[in-house]
């Protein structure tokens, strides 16, 4: 796929995402296998991959990169876009339901009680940013609703 191809707020499949060179002194980034077009600009385009700094991270990729891999557009509807959004609900609730019975097995009823409500919250904020990647969310509305089910302030 070439970068006249890429829309800005489409989600994409990666099949050899590659680890990027970041800045002097920045560690190298695993591109993942999703990402968002956020921006088209300077012979590039700039994506998220569901990765969280401050806020929203963005990567920027050359077009020299673009033009080595290996990208399919994910195809999206209304319909599959709530129906994404409850099956991370429902996925997060069924791990916590199963994380308190683990936690009830060794611990108090209010220790399982509160360890399921923390892993709810975690699960839940992994599907959120893994949404956001395959452009079902837009990444800024992933971190305010990241925020609001965990309490912690990302940017």
């Amino acid at each position: 796929m070439s970068m006249t191809d890429l829309v800005v707020g489409e989600g994409y499949e990666v099949s050899n995402p590659p680890i990027l060179e970041m800045q002097p002194g920045e560690p190298h980034h695993q591109l993942g296998r999703f990402f968002t077009v956020v921006a088209l600009e300077d012979g590039g385009v700039r994506v998220y991959d569901g990765a969280y700094d401050s806020g929203v991270s963005t990567v920027h990729l050359p077009a020299e990169i673009v033009s080595q891999l290996s990208i399919q557009k994910l195809t999206k509807t209304g319909e599959t876009t709530f129906a994404d959004l409850m099956t991370a609900v429902v996925s997060s609730a069924a791990a916590a339901n199963e994380q308190r019975t683990l936690v009830a097995g060794h611990s108090s009823a209010d220790d399982a009680v509160d360890a399921s409500h923390r892993f709810f919250v975690q699960f839940l904020s992994g599907q959120i940013k893994g949404l956001a990647a395959k452009g079902v969310i837009n990444p800024n509305l992933a971190v305010i609703m990241t925020v609001l089910a965990t309490g912690v302030e990302l940017a």
